[in-house]
Order: structure tokens, then C-alpha cells, then sequence
């Protein structure tokens, strides 16, 4: 039976939905895979075949349940810690490049945080500057439980290693804020960090001064810098949706939150200021359609409101656009395989409730 991870990692996917077919790099899951020893619980509900060390590349959905099963068979505090120890930075072939060769500490950082955001889509990632302090924070998009936890503190770790990697500095001046502090579990790899740690009621952040960003890198090689920015910019393409589909999908996941009802693709038109017939053949040249994009939102729109009790079914089915019960509960079925009312049930007692 599945654990607390799992349940949270098969929530994920669920709200997620197609983005969940995407491929992407296993990069520091690979690292993981290694130091357990490849053991067989770690495909586990997945689709890979086999046994022994993961592909270079899976799905986001296979992603989400091996990391799921780490949280639920291995020590994930410990491996953490590990990160924070290793002799070099754990991370994927893009981001070692990048660090490696960067011009300074502030192009480092940020390609960092543009491999996480490409490699975790179901994590929020905000690099935000003031009062002279750069800040990095991680933060869940939904109550994802133990899934947020790992990750974030993972990404905290990845860029905590990548700061002390190019920087002489002292890492005191650094600051890492996260809910883990008081959770005995967590004591040792919070020490790991080897900076300030304070409490967050809400987010995973890491700061350091702004001025750190100028330190220049002594191994900065323009060709090969280069070279990492072209892998990191097709790894954003890869993991990421066309520019021309994702202004098409939040156009139309503005206009269901704003109207409340499901957006027509003349509307859509006229919003985004093209022709209903170009709209379409862009689409298809993308490999997807119109209706596609609006029963994908009206699905993860779906999601979110049957995992919060506060919102009635019938308000639920209004916030949707349906005028009635009877096509709420049949589109429902189709997205979820069961009743609104069953699946809120299961969802309400999980995904399970942060550390």
C-alpha cells in the first residue's frame, strides 16, 4: 500500500494531469538512486521496466512516484544531508556545467534556479532582490505534505552548494528559512547548511547578501558558458510548453476563473487578438487542440476545488461553469474515474500534512 509520499506524489499528478507526461531529467534522483543502492521499491507503481540504475530521462509522472518512494522507504533527511556533504555538488549535467563555468556567482545562481523550475513545475521558485539581500524561495502551489518538504529542502540544498561552491565568503551571512526547525528529524541536516536558521511558516527561502552576486567565477570559460546556456535553454523547452500554447491555456484558465464558465475559442480569439482559424492551426501544429487545453484547466481548476472541503460540490460545479449536477458529476468521472463526493472523501484525509 502506498505511504504518505506516494499519496502525495499520486495528488500531484492527479491535479497536474498531461503536464505529467512530460520528459525530465533524474539528474539528483540519480545520485539518490546510487547511494540506495538501486534497491527494487524505487520504480514501484512507475512505468520503467527492469531493475539497476534509472534512465537519464522520465516522465514527470514516474519522477513524482520515485521521489514518493524515496520519502516512503529511505531516510530522505539523511540524504539531504548527504547532498550538503558530498565532495561536489549533486546536481545534473546542465547545472554542473553552468556552475562550473559561469561568469560569476549572481549567472550561476540564477541558472541553477531556472534547471529547478524546468525539473520541478510542481513547485513555485522565486528569486526576488531587496534591501540588499538576494532571496531564493521554494513554495508549494497546493498542500503537497511530505512531496513539498523533500523537494524544497533538495533545492535549498542544490543552491546552498552552489553558493559555497563559487564564493569564499562566510557562509554565515547566509540564511535559510523553512518549517522543518523544532522537528527533531531534522536537526542534523538543518546543521549541514552551516548558516543562519530561522523558522518560515510557509516557505523554504534561502538569502545572502546581494553584493555576492558580482564574485567573480576564476574558472568562467565563455565557450563553455555558452555551451550551458544553450542546455539549459532546451531543457526549458523541453520541460516546458511552447510559448504560443501556454499564452493560449492562461488566456483560457483567466477566463474560467473570471467568468466562471467555459471559454469559447471565438473568445479566446478576440482576447488574444488573432483569428479563431489561426488559433487553431497553431494549435495543431503544437499537436494539441482547443478543447484539449480547456478540459485540461477545467480538470486541474477541478482539482483544486474538490481538495478544499470549504467550497460546496454544487459551488464547485458553478466555479466550473456547469449549470447543473448531472454534467458536473459525469465530466468528473471522466477527469478522476469516481464521484465528486468520493473523491473528496479520499482527498480531504490526504496528501498528507507537512512536517
Amino acid at each position: 500500500m502506498a505511504g504518505a509520499g506516494r499519496a502525495d506524489a499520486e495528488f500531484a499528478i492527479s491535479i497536474l494531469g498531461a503536464k505529467t507526461q512530460i520528459e525530465v531529467p533524474t539528474a539528483t534522483t540519480l545520485h539518490f538512486g546510487q547511494w540506495l543502492d538501486w534497491p527494487d521499491w524505487l520504480r514501484d507503481g512507475t512505468s520503467l521496466q527492469g531493475s539497476g540504475p534509472l534512465p537519464r530521462t522520465v516522465s514527470l509522472a514516474d519522477d513524482l512516484i520515485i521521489i514518493g518512494n524515496i520519502i516512503d522507504n529511505a531516510d530522505s533527511f539523511a540524504l539531504v544531508e548527504r547532498m550538503l556533504t558530498a565532495p561536489r555538488p549533486v546536481m545534473g549535467t546542465t547545472g554542473v556545467l553552468s556552475l562550473l563555468h559561469a561568469p560569476d556567482l549572481g549567472s550561476a545562481l540564477k541558472t541553477v534556479v531556472r534547471a529547478i523550475a524546468a525539473q520541478n513545475p510542481f513547485v513555485l521558485i522565486r528569486l526576488e532582490e531587496a534591501d540588499g539581500r538576494i532571496a531564493i524561495s521554494l513554495s508549494p502551489p497546493w498542500a503537497m505534505g511530505l512531496l513539498f518538504q523533500f523537494s524544497a529542502m533538495t533545492g535549498l540544498a542544490l543552491i546552498y552548494r552552489a553558493v559555497e561552491a563559487l564564493s569564499c565568503a562566510n557562509s554565515a551571512e547566509m540564511t535559510v528559512e523553512t518549517r522543518l526547525v523544532g522537528v527533531e528529524q531534522a536537526l542534523p541536516v538543518l546543521a549541514a547548511f552551516q548558516c543562519n536558521i530561522r523558522h518560515s511558516p510557509d516557505v523554504e527561502r534561502l538569502s545572502l547578501p546581494a553584493d555576492w552576486q558580482t564574485i567573480p567565477n576564476p574558472d568562467y570559460d565563455p565557450m563553455l558558458w555558452a555551451v550551458a546556456q544553450t542546455k539549459i535553454a532546451a531543457l526549458e523547452s523541453t520541460t516546458g510548453e511552447p510559448a504560443d500554447v501556454a499564452r493560449i491555456r492562461a488566456a483560457i484558465a483567466d477566463m474560467l476563473s473570471r467568468d466562471h464558465r467555459v471559454p469559447r475559442l471565438k473568445q479566446i480569439a478576440i482576447e488574444l487578438d488573432t483569428s479563431t482559424r489561426t488559433l487553431l492551426r497553431l494549435l495543431a501544429r503544437h499537436g494539441t487542440g482547443f478543447h484539449r487545453l480547456v478540459e485540461e484547466e477545467r480538470r486541474a481548476k477541478a482539482a483544486l476545488l474538490i481538495a478544499d472541503s470549504a467550497i460546496s460540490l454544487s459551488e464547485t460545479a458553478r466555479l466550473l461553469g456547469f449549470t447543473d449536477m448531472s454534467s458536473f458529476g459525469r465530466s468528473f468521472r471522466q477527469w478522476f474515474g469516481d464521484t465528486p463526493g468520493n473523491v473528496r472523501k479520499s482527498w480531504v484525509g490526504g496528501p498528507s500534512t507537512p512536517l
